[in-house]
């Protein structure tokens, strides 16, 4: 039953009826002292029959009131991710229903509720929903929620998020590819809190259990894959793994993610008269790459896997990458082909490169080209 046919059943079978009850024994009142009763007998009895409306007004009073607390509290318990997923179904659909229904055809604990929609484009549709009181919520005072494509969340302050932050353990993992550019999580717990424009929300992990299965199903790259693939040095299992890696990231939201990975940023770097556009992938711990310490991925469109290793000396890392001065390639560039290597279907053929950016950072790694074996 949808709400106003809920709020129409409940009037009649509550209100209705002791209203018509309390008419047919009032005009037995009235007979009854047309036919001589007793004037003290009509005043007891109309006494009566007013007491008993009044205490069934109360009790109507009660049941509305508790309503209220009951949704109050399921809309705290999924507010705090703690609420079952017939409770959080319940509560989605009953503020559904107020939203874009009138006032007087609500509920009568939401109709003083309001709602209103910012944003224009899918991506970024907010409704805002104002209670007529304030809520507290993981501590925090609520005159506001918010509902987005992340589903609920509440406005934070800087020293709130910090306190949130390190109260459950989350960990940054940023993005300058999709919105949020900035979220904190962990995967014992569905809390997230994310950047939204200037301020942070708090909210929960959106139920994406399909896409969980999805996940579950890639094939985990390890440190030993980067490491391999940045060095020259992947087999076919690797390039999987890596491939599957990069989907994860390109793909999933940040929560997603591999616990490694805590950033993925784009860079446009110069070498040369060139330009260098990267995408910088930055890892929780760091690994080595030609002889450095390094907590940065850097790939670049065409198929170079490598790492950014600052502003080292570039001459240590040439001799690691097996290079010297005959394998100039250009202005701060170097080169070194290597054999192909013989995967399902063609050949993998890898080449070590090392660039120096007109920035001063040592970018190195490997370039490679795939080709198909000519069918037969």
């Amino acid at each position: 039953m949808d709400a106003p046919g809920f709020i129409h059943a409940w009037r009649g079978s509550v209100v209705g009826p002791q209203v018509d009850s309390f008419r047919a024994f009032t005009g037995t009142i009235a007979a009854s002292s047309r036919a001589g009763a007793p004037a003290m007998f009509f005043r007891t009895t109309c006494a009566s029959a007013l007491l008993l409306v009044a205490c069934s007004g109360s009790a109507i009073a009660q049941t509305a009131d508790a309503d209220a607390l009951l949704f109050q509290h399921d809309l705290r318990d999924v507010l705090e991710c703690g609420a079952s997923a017939d409770v959080q179904q319940a509560v989605v659909s009953r503020l559904r229903a107020a939203r874009y229904a009138d006032a007087a055809e609500r509920l009568p604990y939401l109709r003083d509720w309001r709602f209103e929609q910012e944003g224009e484009d899918d991506d970024h549709r907010v409704t805002v929903i104002t209670p007529p009181q304030s809520m507290t919520v993981h501590g925090v005072e609520v005159p506001r929620l918010f509902a987005d494509a992340f589903g609920f969340s509440i406005a934070l302050d800087p020293a709130q998020r910090d306190r949130i932050v390190a109260a459950h353990g989350l960990r940054l993992q940023s993005s300058t590819l999709q919105e949020p550019f900035e979220l904190w999580s962990t995967p014992t717990t569905p809390i997230i809190v994310r950047s939204a424009g200037d301020g942070y929300r708090l909210g929960c992990a959106p139920s994406t259990n399909g896409n969980r299965a999805a996940v579950r199903q890639l094939p985990a790259v390890e440190i030993q894959d980067l490491q391999d693939a940045i060095h020259c040095r992947a087999d076919e299992g690797s390039m999987r793994r890596l491939q599957a890696f990069w989907q994860r990231l390109s793909e999933q939201p940040q929560f997603e993610w591999p616990q490694d990975v805590r950033s993925v940023n784009e860079v446009n770097y110069s070498v040369g008269d060139d330009d260098l556009h990267l995408l910088l992938i930055g890892l929780q711990a760091p690994i080595q790459a030609y002889g450095v310490s390094t907590h940065t991925i850097a790939l670049a469109f065409g198929g170079f896997f490598g790492a950014d290793l600052g502003g080292v000396a570039v001459a240590p890392v040439l001799s690691q990458a097996g290079m010297d001065t005959s394998h100039t390639v250009g202005k701060d560039a170097w080169q070194r082909p290597l054999p192909p290597v013989a995967f399902s279907g063609g050949s993998w053929i890898p080449q070590h490169i090392v660039m120096r950016t007109n920035e001063g950072r040592v970018v190195a790694g490997c370039a490679s080209d795939y080709a198909r074996s000519t069918s037969r």
